[in-house]
Formats: structure tokens, sequence, C-alpha cells
């Protein structure tokens, strides 16, 4: 619901501030008024198109700021563009120069974010306006919002989803490429694969072994003096044994065999770091046959990788995608049969739900034509025929139902398309009979109806009012009209008028009662007379009694 609105410099709205309330506002003024400009703003504000002629005659910069009340679907909406979702203040601002500058809750955004917060929540309407309701393309939707169809529409939606999933699939298995030459290319590849004998990471296995063939040749030399100086004649190892050998002689000394047995156990303690060094170069030497055919098998290897253009891991998968695509060849008759299957089931149990909704919007839409014919009997169109045709349509994630509305306002009259159908006066009154019956369920929180009501006057002008008034106990509504039995029956009733000093200037004020009296005498009589006067007062108790 729209509590306020801001204007300022809008063709010839000078500045404007206007707070609203819950139920019916009209609005009233002498024609040129400027009563379409107003709508006009509302309807900028919400998203739509700005032109810099708009900008008032003079002025720099136009603003256009709105705040509205937040349901539970626009503070999800708000949340999940990471915005404020207590408030929803749109503003959107327009310079001579064409920069536009667009903002909810303060933050910069697209006019197709603004676009997509108030889509369904404002509607407006005027006489001759297309709209949801007249276009076919729709009318599947607004049967569904009727009939309550959510938790079957996903079941439907579902249903269809995994058919065309597994439809899918049966038609790339079916248009793939299963020719002799392709079966035996990948023949081909996989021997040439297997006869590698693959190992995830054996490349790296195999250069980090050169490596080392590399390093062990740079200290053959070391390792060979190494093995001189520990076991030669002269060496360490050899004299420290024959002191070993000899220890017995310092017996009679009992005060040094403590660094005797230090040398002792150094010796034991050196043999074996030597024989450890000496182990590691001698079990990992590698013989020149064994370096070469280390060499021919990376070789071997990076040949692969550079001809498939893949590492070690990548042919590993490859081999695999070949054992499959080879077996799928093999059995390829038997894996179309079976995707066949899954497709045909998933098919039937979409058709299951797809005819489940069908009966119950069948059901639903016989119940809905008594409905809008009953709307249309209290808007003087007393033969009018409504009827909700049913065809049989291409399968879509809601169904294979195809549905269109169709009216017949007069006796002797086929049904037609409701866009076809009436003329200017009935079609305000069929739009204003079909909008009492959808607007609870659009989640629609302000209509706006722009001078519907022209082409109509005394009982179907009343009758029209309270449809409004209707209306409005569901959301907020806003009637631009020239009739005083529409204007009677407002909660609040604004009036615009023109003034011309050096510019001309538009202005929108709320009246009191008083002054809602003597606006009500103006729309029914065109002069203010004690007559006149006694005539709009009566016409406002009529409309009041009315609605209780």
């Amino acid at each position: 619901m729209l509590r306020t609105l801001y204007i300022q410099n809008f063709v010839l709205i000078k500045q404007l501030q206007l707070d609203f309330d819950s139920g019916m506002s009209v609005f009233t003024g002498e024609t040129g008024a400027g009563k379409s400009i107003f709508i006009d703003a509302i309807g900028i504000l919400i998203g739509g198109r700005f032109n810099t002629s708009m900008i008032r005659n003079g002025a720099v910069k136009c603003i256009i700021e709105g705040s509205f009340d937040v349901d539970e679907e626009t503070a999800a909406k708000l949340e999940e563009m990471g915005l404020d979702s207590e408030d929803l203040i749109i503003t959107r601002e327009f310079t001579d120069s064409g920069k536009t500058v667009n903002r909810i809750n303060g933050r910069s955004v697209t006019a197709a974010s603004i676009r997509d917060i108030l889509n369904e929540k404002i509607d407006i309407h005027c006489q001759r306006d297309s709209q949801y309701l007249l276009n076919s393309r729709y009318h599947l939707n607004l049967l569904d919002q009727y009939c309550g169809n959510k938790q079957l529409l996903k079941e439907v939606s579902s249903a269809y989803s995994e058919y065309r999933k597994l439809q899918s699939e049966y038609d790339r298995l079916e248009s793939s490429d299963y020719s002799a030459a392709r079966l035996e290319i990948t023949e081909y590849q996989l021997k040439e694969l297997n006869s590698l004998k693959l190992k995830a990471g054996e490349d790296e296995e195999i250069e980090e072994q050169l490596k080392k063939a590399q390093a062990r040749e740079k200290t053959a030399a070391l390792v060979e003096n190494t093995r001189e100086m520990f076991t030669s004649d002269d060496g360490i190892l050899t004299r420290l044994y024959e002191f070993t050998r000899n220890t017995d002689g310092f017996g009679p000394f009992g005060e040094i065999s403590g660094n005797i047995e230090n040398i002792v156990n150094a010796y034991y303690s050196i043999s074996d770091d030597y024989e450890s060094i000496i182990g590691y170069f001698d079990s990992d030497d590698l013989s020149v046959e064994d370096i070469d055919a280390l060499n021919s098998r990376l070789y071997e290897l990076q040949r692969a990788k550079r001809k498939y253009n893949l590492d070690i891991d990548g042919l590993l998968a490859l081999k695999k995608q070949l054992e499959e695509k080879l077996d799928s060849y093999s059995n390829r008759e038997f894996t179309l049969k079976e995707a066949m299957k899954k497709a045909d089931e998933a098919y039937k149990i979409y058709l299951s739900k797809a005819s489940a909704i069908s009966k119950i919007r069948q059901d639903k839409a016989v119940e809905l034509e008594l409905k809008v014919v009953e709307q249309l009997k209290d808007l003087n169109l007393e033969n009018a025929v409504f009827k909700t045709s049913f065809s049989k349509g291409k399968d879509t994630a809601s169904g294979n139902d195809d549905v269109e509305f169709l009216i017949s306002m007069n006796k002797g009259m086929r049904l037609q398309p409701l866009a076809d159908a009436a003329s200017g006066g009935e079609t305000s009154r069929l739009m204003l009979g079909l909008k009492t019956v959808f607007s609870s369920l659009q989640g629609t929180r302000l209509i706006i109806f722009d001078e519907i009501d022209s082409g109509v006057s005394g009982y179907v002008a009343f009758n029209m009012g309270l449809k409004m008034k209707e209306i409005s106990r569901r959301c907020q509504v806003f009637a631009v009209t020239h009739l005083a039995p529409v204007a009677a029956f407002a909660d609040h009733h604004f009036h615009i008028e023109k003034t011309q000093s050096d510019t001309t200037v538009t202005d929108v004020v709320e009246l009191d009662h008083d002054g809602r009296i003597h606006e009500l005498a103006v729309l029914s009589s065109a002069a203010v007379t004690s007559s006149s006067l006694a005539a709009a007062d009566e016409l406002y108790q009529k409309a009041g009694k009315a609605c209780k």
C-alpha cells in the first residue's frame, strides 16, 4: 500500500506531498486539471519510463518518491537484494541532461529492480488499457490462482522437469554417433592407453629417480674416497678395530676403563653410520640399463601426454570414458530401451499430474463463471455470459491446458475473447467485475482506476463505485473519476486543481466533509445550489448505507 507520495517539478506539479491511508481514495477535478499527470507520476515511480520533456518548465531536476507498506513477499525480495526490509522507500530523480538515479531505501538500484519489487503489487488500469485480465496468455495463471493449485502446480512442474531430463537423455543417446569408424577409433585409443599400463604419478616418480641418479654420479668419487678412508688397511674403522682387540692390555689401569669403553662404543656407532651411508648408495645405485629404461618409459609417457594434451590423471580419466563409451556401443540397444522406458514412465507420471490439475481447473471454472456473471449483473450487464474455454495444448511445466476466458455481453451474441467482445463502457464494467473477483488473488496491494467509468452513469455508475469500495476492503484503491456516484463511496476524497499566474501549477488537496459534499454537487450538476448540495448529501448518505 502506498503511504506517502512526494512529487517535485513533474509536468505541471511544482511540489506536492500527499499522505494516503487504506481503503478507497478518489481524485476529482475539472478536465485538464492534471488528473492523468498525477497517475502518470505513480506509474513512473514504480518503474515506468521517463522523458526529459516531463520535467517542469524552467526546472533542471524532477523527483518522485513514495513510501510503501512491506508485506512478507516484498520483504523477502528486499532481503534477496541485500536491502533493508523494514521499510520500502522508492526514489527516482531525473535531470534535464538525461541522467537518472533510482534508489530503494537509499541504495542505488536499476529501474528493473523497482519493477521487480512492485510489478505485481500495483495495478494501474485505464479505460482502454489491455491488461492481464484481457490477455489470454494470463488466463491459465488467473484460473490457477482462483483454484489455489500451488502445491499441485509444483508437483506438475517437478514431474515435467523429470520427464524432460530423461527425454533429453534418450534423445542424446539416440543421436550419438555410433558409426563403425567411430567405434574403431575408440577401440584404437583404448588399446593404446591400456598398453601404457598407466599409474597415477608415475611420470613424477621416474623424474625423481633420474634426478637422484644424476646426483649420485656427481658424488661417486666422494663415496669411493669415503670407502677407502674407512676400510683400507690404514683406514679409520681398521685402526679402531685393532684398538678394540687390544683393550685387555689396559686391565690394570681401572681408572681409564670408562674412557676405553667410550672409544669402543664409538667404534661400533661409527661402524653403523658408515654402513648406512655406503648401503644407501650401494642399494639405490642404478645401472646404465636401468637409467635407459627409465628415460624410455618417461619418453613414452610424455608422448602420450602431448598427443592427448592431458596429464597422467587426465589420461586415466580418458581411459575410463573410452571404456564406458565402448560398453555403451556394445549395449546400445539395451541402453536406448532402458532410457526410453524411464522417459515413458516419467511422462505417464506427468500426464497423471496434468490430468489431475486439469480436472480441478474445469470444476472450479464453473464456480468462477457464476461469480463473474454475478458481478456483471450488479453492473447492469444482466445478459452477460462468461465462460472458460479449455483446449489441449502443449506439454508445459503447468500442464497441457490452454485456457481462455470468453464473454458474450448481450443476448444473441456469440462468445468472444474478452478483448474483442465489448464497447468502451462495457469493457469498463467487465474489467471492474473481473477485478472484483481476482484482486484478492493477485497479491495486488494498490489498484488505480483511471477514469474507467467513462461512458456510464446513474445506476451503473453507482454500482461501479460500490464494486470499487468492495475491492478496497482487500487492497488500497485509487480512482480518478468524473462521476459523483463513484466519488461518493470514497473513504478519502482528493481534489485536483490547476491554477495559473506566471506559470500553470497543478495541486492536490484532500477535502473535508463539507468540501466533499460541495465537490459531489459540482460533479452532479456543474453548479452549487442548495438543491444540488442537498442531492449531493443524499447521494453521500446513500453510498454510506450501501456499504453496510
